[in-house]
């Protein structure tokens, strides 16, 4: 039986998000090796390999900004954990597959983001894989106002990434 690609791409994130939020590094391998079955069963494109390096250096970038400007503590380390890097790669692989339902609709890119990225940081403080620098009624907040527009950013470069592809070839 073939599994659809949006159901594979939702299964494999979630799995790598629960693996690598409650075992952390031990686990990148294991997460690694779901990431390279999954370029290797959508036969991912240079596009999309480039949309997942952008989308991955975006949201590590908006990490490190939200510890160094003490809104985020990762216990252990000063930056950000490698596990999380690990998981924005996993994360940015969403955007053309379990997430594609969202590309043609701006309004429901902006309230996915802003409500289920906030949720998964609230998760991983609950869990006391972050520490919060705000209360959780602020921290949600905050979170929901960055995560809104970053996702409409994120569908937006996708689909000027596939307009320059296409103008390319044809």
């Amino acid at each position: 039986m073939k599994i659809k690609s949006p159901l594979w791409n939702l299964v494999a994130f979630n799995l790598a998000w629960l693996g690598l939020v409650f075992i952390g590094n031990l686990f990148i391998p294991i997460a690694a090796t779901f990431f390279g079955v999954q370029l290797w069963y959508f036969k991912s494109t240079k596009n999309e390999i480039l949309l997942i390096s952008l989308v991955a250096t975006l949201g590590i970038f908006l990490d490190l900004a939200l510890v160094y400007s003490g809104f985020f503590v990762f216990p252990g380390t000063e930056g950000i954990p490698f596990w999380l890097i690990t998981l924005w790669i996993f994360f940015a692989s969403t955007i053309r597959h379990s997430l594609a339902f969202l590309a043609n609709s701006k309004l429901l890119q902006f309230v996915v983001g802003a409500i289920s990225a906030p949720l998964s940081y609230l998760a991983g403080a609950k869990l006391a894989v972050v520490g919060l620098g705000l209360s959780v009624q602020a921290s949600y907040l905050l979170l929901a106002c960055l995560w809104g527009p970053l996702m409409v950013f994120m569908f937006a470069l996708s689909r000027w990434l596939l307009i320059k592809e296409k103008s390319y070839v044809g």
